[in-house]
C-alpha cells in the first residue's frame, strides 16, 4: 500500500469553473490488497462529479460534510429482458407494452445525502454526485475487480521467528 500524507491534490475544473479537488490518500501497491484507492474528494457548491466505474470495480462514497445528491446508474449489460428498457428489472414489460412508461422505468428523484451517509457504486456502475449549496467533502474507497483479487496469492499472517538471545 502506498500512503500519501502530503497536501498536494489534483484539481479538476468544470465548464462553468466548478472545482473538484481530489487528494489521493492511499493506492494499492503491488499485492495483498483489495483496496485499489482511498481518495479525499472536495466538491464546490453545485459541482457535478460524473464517474464511470471500471468494469468490476466497486466504490463506497462516504459523505464527510456538506451534501450531495447521488444518481447511480446500474450497469445495464445484464438481466434486462429482451425489449425492456435499459436498466429495467427482470420481468419488466417491453418498452412498447400497453401502459409501459414512455422513457423506461419510473424512478424516484434521489434525495440529498449529508454527513455520515454512504453511496455505493457496484460493479462498474456510473456514479454522478452533485454537491449541495455548501459543497461537499467525501472519502472514496475503490475496490479492485474480483478477477484481479482472485489472481493474488493467498494472504497469510507472517509471524516472525523467535531468535534466541
Amino acid at each position: 500500500m502506498i500512503i500519501h500524507s502530503g497536501d498536494r491534490a489534483s484539481v479538476l475544473l468544470g465548464p462553468g469553473g466548478e472545482r473538484t479537488t481530489i487528494r489521493c490518500l492511499a493506492r494499492r501497491g503491488m499485492l495483498h490488497s483489495e483496496c485499489e484507492a482511498f481518495d479525499e474528494v472536495r466538491l464546490d457548491p453545485g459541482t457535478r462529479l460524473d464517474l464511470s466505474g471500471r468494469d468490476g470495480t466497486e466504490a463506497a462514497w462516504y459523505v464527510l460534510s456538506g451534501s450531495v445528491t447521488p444518481d447511480v446508474t446500474p450497469d445495464v449489460t445484464a438481466d434486462a429482458p429482451p425489449g425492456a428498457p435499459p436498466g429495467a428489472p427482470p420481468g419488466a414489460p417491453p418498452e412498447d407494452a400497453p401502459g409501459a412508461p414512455p422513457d423506461g422505468p419510473v424512478r424516484d428523484a434521489p434525495a440529498p445525502l449529508t454527513a455520515r451517509a454512504l453511496v455505493l457504486g457496484r460493479h462498474g456502475d456510473r456514479v454522478r454526485l452533485t454537491a449541495g449549496p455548501d459543497g461537499a467533502a467525501l472519502l472514496c474507497l475503490t475496490l479492485t475487480p474480483p478477477a484481479v483479487t482472485r489472481t493474488l496469492p493467498p494472504r497469510t499472517p507472517s509471524i516472525p521467528e523467535e531468535h534466541p538471545s
